[in-house]
């Protein structure tokens, strides 16, 4: 799998991931920032294509099966799967619990649900 890992860009910009990395958080939590960051832009690229809406499992389901499609490795769909359906959840959970858009999330509210939840 790692011969094709150059199909992968990350949706993250640098200025986000630099302010990321400077956060006074412990490393397993600047992680986690991280991962539910590139989870939300993923979220927020596929709303473009469905009208602004935030993903259904079926559109992130179809998402998942196109990237593991890029390094043929159909398999890897399910694993993809769990994990950006797990993000969904916990940033749905999230949202509900601050009334407030995921789609309108910024890195400020992912290092509060982190920090809330460790």
């Amino acid at each position: 799998m790692s011969d094709h890992l150059e199909n992968f860009s990350s949706p993250i910009d640098k200025e986000v991931a630099q302010k990321i990395q400077e956060l006074d958080l412990p490393l397993i939590q600047k992680h986690h920032v991280r991962l539910l960051t590139h989870c939300l832009e993923i979220f927020k690229n596929i709303a473009l294509m469905n009208n602004g809406i935030f993903p259904n499992e079926k559109s992130i389901k179809e998402w998942c099966e196109l990237e593991a499609k890029k390094i043929n490795d159909i398999e890897f769909t399910g694993l993809l799967f769990d994990q950006m359906t797990a993000a969904a959840n916990k940033l749905e959970l999230y949202s509900q619990n601050i009334s407030k858009n995921i789609l309108d999330f910024d890195t400020d509210d992912l290092v509060n649900l982190v920090r809330e939840n460790h």
